[in-house]
């Protein structure tokens, strides 16, 4: 039986939550432990509420 190794896992479960709908921003392999980010879909932007305009009101 093939082994399949750590990396493959990781590629697996990125496609899987891919397929899924989910943003993955980071996987990290350490070892046997796999991490993975997923990326925030509504980033809130520091500037977002402020209004920058330049010109007369």
């Amino acid at each position: 039986m093939a082994r399949t190794t750590i990396e493959e896992k990781a590629l697996r479960l990125l496609s899987a939550f891919e397929r899924a709908g989910r943003t993955v921003g980071r996987v990290t392999v350490e070892g046997s432990r796999i991490e993975i980010v997923f990326s925030e879909m509504n980033q809130l932007d520091e500037f977002e509420r402020i209004e920058m305009r330049h010109d007369k009101a």
